[in-house]
C-alpha cells in the first residue's frame, strides 16, 4: 500500500499513539510482558473471544481512507472480539529501522510493499509461522516471500478514455507503447519505489522470458517508455494521475486501479484495459523484536477472514485478500475490483527485484531525471 496510494495522507493519518507512551512503557507491550499464547488452531478471520485481553498492539499504516477504512472493518472488530486494545500508527522505514537497531520496537504490525519486506526479511521484519496464520484463502499470486501475509490488493492498470479509442481499445501492454496504432498521450509513473510494476509492465510488453531475467531487461524496459518520446506524461503521486484523467491530459495512463476506478467514479469516461495488468501488493509484516508476536499472528489471522476482507473492500475500494469473500459494491467500483481479473494479470518477480534493487534503483533515477 507503505501503501503507495495513500503515502501522501500519512500525516494527516489517524490519531498517532499517545496512551501507551504516557504509561512509560513499549507501545508493542502490555502490562503483563510479552506473552505466550495457547490458541486454538488458526482459521482466517476467527479469535476467540477475550483471548488477548489485557495486549495492547499497535498497527503502523500509511493513513487515509484505507487506514480509516480498515480500522472500522478490521481492528475495531477485532479489539471487541478478542480484548486486545489495536493502536494506529503512521509507519515510516527509517523510524522501524531506527527501533530494531535500538531494540526498542514499539509497532507490533505495519504496512509496506512487498519487495521491501522481502528485502529486509529476518533483518526488520519477523517471519510468518503459518501454523498461526492460516493462508488457505488468499489469492494466488499475493504471497511474495517468508515475512509477509498481503494486506493491500491492488494493480497498475491501463485506464483509457473510452470517448478517444471507442471500439478501437487498447488490449495489451503492446498496444500501450504502440503510438501509431493507438494515438494519444499517456500517463506514466516517474517516481521512486513504482520502478517494479512499471518496469515489469514494459518487460510484458517487450516479450521478455520472465524465467530468465537479466539485468538488459531492465533497461529495455526503460527504452520502451523512452520510445513514447512526447506523448510520456509524467505523474507523480495517485492524485496527479487520476487529475490527468478526468481532464483529459491524457488518453490512456498506467495507474493504480483506486484511481482509475477514482476518475470513472467522478464520471470521466474512463474504463479499465485487464489484459496485462501487474499484480500489486503492499504486505502486514512484523517487526523484528516486537513484543507479543502470538498476539500479532492472531491479529493478522483475523484480518484475513472473508467477512472482514469483505467489509474493508466496501470502505477502501481495495480488493478483498479473501478468495471468498463476497464485498456488497456498485458501479464503477465492480468493474475496478483486480481480484476478478487474477487470470491476466503478471505477479512482479519479487527476487529479480531484490537481488537488483540497488542497481536498478539508481539506473531508475537516472531515467526519471532525464525524462
Amino acid at each position: 500500500m507503505r501503501s503507495r496510494m495513500n503515502k501522501a495522507l500519512a500525516a494527516t493519518a489517524l490519531t498517532l499513539v499517545t496512551a501507551v507512551a504516557v504509561a512509560g512503557c513499549s507501545a508493542g507491550g502490555d502490562a503483563a510482558g510479552d506473552q505466550e499464547l495457547d490458541l486454538a488452531p488458526a482459521v482466517a478471520g476467527e479469535i476467540e473471544a477475550g483471548a488477548l485481553d489485557g495486549i495492547t498492539l499497535v498497527y503502523a499504516g500509511n493513513g487515509g481512507i484505507t487506514q480509516e477504512g480498515q480500522d472500522e472493518a478490521i481492528w475495531q472488530p477485532f479489539s471487541e472480539e478478542s480484548g486486545a486494545i489495536v493502536e494506529q500508527d503512521a509507519f515510516e522505514l527509517t523510524k522501524l529501522r531506527a527501533m530494531v537497531d535500538s531494540g526498542n520496537v514499539d509497532w507490533n504490525m505495519v504496512v509496506s510493499s512487498s519487495i521491501e519486506v522481502e528485502r529486509y526479511c529476518g533483518e526488520l521484519y519477523e517471519e510468518i509461522d503459518t501454523e498461526k496464520v492460516d493462508l488457505s484463502k488468499v489469492p494466488d499470486g499475493t504471497l511474495a516471500g517468508d515475512c509477509m501475509v498481503p494486506n493491500i490488493f491492488y494493480g497498475y492498470v491501463v485506464a483509457y478514455n473510452a470517448d478517444v479509442y471507442g471500439d478501437n481499445a487498447p488490449q495489451t501492454a503492446a498496444d500501450f507503447f504502440d503510438t501509431e496504432k493507438f494515438p494519444g498521450k499517456r500517463g506514466v509513473p516517474v517516481t521512486p519505489w513504482m520502478e517494479s510494476p512499471a518496469v515489469e509492465f514494459a518487460m510484458v510488453a517487450n516479450g521478455a522470458d520472465f524465467d530468465a531475467l537479466t539485468p538488459e531487461d531492465f533497461t529495455a524496459g526503460l527504452e520502451a517508455y523512452s520510445s513514447l518520446g512526447s506523448d510520456l506524461v509524467p505523474w507523480t503521486t495517485g492524485a496527479q494521475s487520476q487529475q490527468q484523467l478526468e481532464s483529459g491530459e491524457v488518453d490512456m495512463a498506467l495507474v493504480w486501479s483506486g484511481r482509475g476506478y477514482g476518475a470513472a467514479n467522478a464520471g470521466a469516461p474512463i474504463v479499465p484495459m485487464w489484459g496485462d495488468w501487474v499484480v500489486a501488493v503492499d504486505g502486514i509484516a512484523i517487526p523484528k523484536g516486537s513484543a507479543n508476536l502470538d498476539a500479532s499472528f492472531a491479529a493478522i489471522n483475523y484480518m484475513l477472514g472473508a467477512d472482514q476482507q469483505a467489509a474493508s473492500s466496501e470502505l477502501t475500494s481495495y480488493a478483498p485478500v479473501n478468495v471468498d469473500a463476497k464485498p456488497a459494491v456498485s458501479e464503477p467500483l465492480t468493474d475496478w475490483l483486480v481480484s476478478d481479473h487474477l487470470d491476466t494479470g503478471h505477479t512482479v518477480s519479487i527476487d529479480y527485484w531484490v537481488e537488483n534493487w540497488d542497481e536498478f534503483s539508481a539506473e531508475w533515477t537516472d531515467w526519471v531525471a532525464g525524462s
